[in-house]
C-alpha cells in the first residue's frame, strides 16, 4: 500500500514517561492543526491510526485519548531541540484484519476527544484537540480500469469509481473528498494525483496520453475521506500496451 506521509527526523528521549512541566508563564497557544484518524485499505485488508499536528516550534508533545490516557509522547533532544519542530506525523503499523480485528482495534483506540499537549521552545504550553470517530467510508467499488485490464497507452484514459454513499456500517454518508492517485515505476517513480469533491456523482480523473507508456504496470489508488479525516482505500492495477 502506498502511504502519503510527511517525514522528519527526531530523537526520542530516554525518559519519555516524565510529565510535562511548562517553563513559561502559563499562556496556552493553540495548534494550527491537530488530527487523529483511521486509514483502512480495503484491498490489502489492513488498517491503522495516524496522528498529525502543526503549529509553533516545539520540543515535546503528547496525545491523550478521551479517558486521559497517553497514547503518544515525543521529545526532541540536543541540537534538534534547539531548532525545534513545527509538525509531527506518526502512522501506526497496519496489521491484517486476521491479526487484529476491527472490533479489537476500536477497543484499543476508543472514540472521543483526543487532546494534544506540548511545549514551545520558549516554554509556553501548546494545546489542540480533535474528535476521533470510528466512522469509516464504505470501500469505493467498480474501479475503472478493472484489476488486470490491458489499456491502450496511445489514448486518453479516464479512471473512475462509483460514488460512495454509505459508511462501513451501511448508514448514509457523503464523503468530504476523493483522492485519486495513479503511480507507475519504470526506473523512476511517476505519480499523478487529483482531488475530487465528495459530492461529485461521477468521481473520475482524466489521464493525459503523455503520462501513459507502453508495457508498464500502473496502480490506481482511490482514497475516500469523510469529514473526521478517516479514510478508506481501494486499489486496482492495469497494464498498458
Amino acid at each position: 500500500m502506498m502511504n502519503h506521509v510527511r517525514t522528519f527526523s527526531l530523537l526520542l528521549a530516554p525518559a519519555l514517561l516524565l510529565p510535562f512541566v511548562p517553563r513559561g508563564d502559563g499562556e496556552e497557544i493553540e495548534l494550527d492543526e491537530a488530527e487523529v484518524f483511521i486509514e483502512y485499505n480495503s484491498t490489502d485488508g489492513d488498517f491503522g491510526i495516524q496522528f498529525f499536528w502543526d503549529g509553533e516550534p516545539w520540543d515535546r508533545m503528547k496525545v491523550e485519548d478521551h479517558n486521559g490516557k497517553t497514547v503518544l509522547r515525543v521529545k526532541v533532544l540536543k541540537r534538534l531541540a534547539k531548532q525545534g519542530l513545527t509538525e509531527g506525523f506518526f502512522e501506526s503499523a497496519e496489521p491484517d484484519v486476521s491479526v487484529l480485528s476491527m472490533e479489537e482495534f476500536f477497543e484499543r483506540f476508543p472514540e472521543g476527544e483526543y487532546e494534544f499537549e506540548g511545549e514551545t521552545l520558549e516554554g509556553e504550553e501548546l494545546e489542540g484537540e480533535t474528535e476521533f470517530t470510528h466512522v469509516l467510508p464504505a470501500p469505493p467499488t467498480n474501479l475503472f480500469p478493472p484489476d488486470g485490464a490491458l489499456v491502450d497507452s496511445q489514448r486518453e484514459r479516464v479512471v473512475s469509481c462509483d460514488p460512495v454513499t454509505t459508511d462501513f456500517e451501511g448508514d448514509p454518508l457523503t464523503p468530504e473528498l476523493y483522492e485519486m492517485v495513479l503511480e507507475a515505476e519504470n526506473g523512476i517513480l511517476r505519480v499523478l494525483s487529483m482531488t475530487v469533491e465528495g459530492d461529485d456523482p461521477n468521481p473520475s480523473m482524466t489521464i493525459p496520453p503523455q503520462f501513459l507508456q507502453r508495457g508498464i504496470e500502473y496502480k490506481l489508488e482511490i482514497i475516500v475521506q469523510e469529514e473526521s479525516g478517516n479514510r478508506t482505500i481501494a486499489e486496482t492495477e492495469f497494464e498498458t500496451f
